[in-house]
C-alpha cells in the first residue's frame, strides 16, 4: 500500500550541486524543476523537493553553504527505504 513520508533536513551542500548529485542518483526518474521545487517521479510514486538556502555555518576560517531542504514522498511503497537510498547518494568520502 502507498505510503507519503515528509522529512526536513539541512544539509551541507549548495543548490546545483544537490541537483546535480540528485540526477546521478535517479538516472532513471522523471526529474522537474520550478525555481526551488524539484518533482521527482518514479513508477506511481511523486517526490517533491523543497530547496531554501540558510546562512553558511563557519568553523574558523572553514565556511560551508547550508541547504534546508524537505522531502515530500507520496504514492511509493517504502519511501523511508527511498529516502534511505538517497542519503548514501548524498554522502561523500574524505580522508
Amino acid at each position: 500500500m502507498p505510503k507519503t513520508l515528509t522529512v526536513e533536513k539541512e544539509m551541507a551542500i549548495e543548490r546545483h550541486e544537490f541537483r546535480r548529485t540528485l540526477r546521478r542518483a535517479l538516472p532513471e526518474a522523471r526529474i522537474s524543476e520550478d525555481g526551488d521545487t524539484i518533482t521527482v517521479r518514479e513508477g506511481t510514486g511523486t517526490l517533491e523537493i523543497t530547496l531554501s538556502l540558510r546562512p553558511e555555518r563557519r568553523i574558523g576560517l572553514l565556511a560551508l553553504p547550508i541547504l534546508a531542504v524537505r522531502f515530500h514522498y507520496s504514492g511509493y511503497d517504502d519511501p523511508a527505504r527511498h529516502l534511505a537510498r538517497l542519503d548514501v547518494s548524498f554522502q561523500r568520502g574524505g580522508g
